[in-house]
């Protein structure tokens, strides 16, 4: 299944916050690809591959994934809540 969110957050911290809660930290995936605008990780229980563009001052996160389709979803919540929370806080 393929996703797609947009997130204030630096490409270097969506990478960041994806390895922890995919990665072994998290749901025990391997790094099998990791890039300046991407990542992707693979285990028994599937697999999650996200890609980074900066658009207008936002990043958009393309995410695409087998087998770990409500753990994406989550993912991208807390990425976008990132961005919901960082605008509030602007004056």
């Amino acid at each position: 299944m393929r996703y797609a969110t947009s997130t204030l957050m630096s490409p270097r911290q969506v990478i960041e916050a994806a390895e922890l809660s995919f990665g072994r930290a998290g749901l025990g995936l391997d790094v099998v690809e990791r890039r300046h605008d991407g990542l992707t990780l693979a285990g028994p229980q599937g697999s999650v591959s996200l890609t980074i563009e900066s658009v207008d001052g936002t990043n958009e996160v393309f995410l695409s994934t087998e087998g770990l389709d409500l753990q994406v979803r989550q993912f991208m919540a807390e990425i976008f809540e990132q961005r919901h929370l960082h605008s509030q806080a602007e004056p």
